[in-house]
């Protein structure tokens, strides 16, 4: 697995800033990927994430739930927020 970068973080209201001072950039979450990102980060898989989506907002089975957090995962992993999978 990659590494992703070191970031420090902070809260603004319900998002999330991550500024990396390597290469300083800063890239901010809103609520949704916030969770994302922090679900994550304690061990939690794409489909347990996808179940907390699910209920926190009260989505229906017609919506690709699962396919949006993969998604978001995908794109926190190309911006190395996240670690990359072997």
């Amino acid at each position: 697995m990659g590494m992703a970068n070191s970031y420090t973080t902070r809260e603004i209201g319900s998002e999330l800033l991550l500024y990396d001072a390597e290469t300083d950039e800063v890239h901010v979450l809103n609520a949704t990927a916030r969770l994302v990102y922090e679900l994550h980060q304690m061990g939690s898989t794409p489909a347990q994430i996808g179940e907390v989506l699910r209920s926190r907002f009260s989505l229906g089975e017609e919506v690709d739930v699962l396919g949006d957090v993969v998604g978001c995962l995908d794109e926190l992993r190309k911006k190395g927020m996240i670690a990359s999978e072997a």
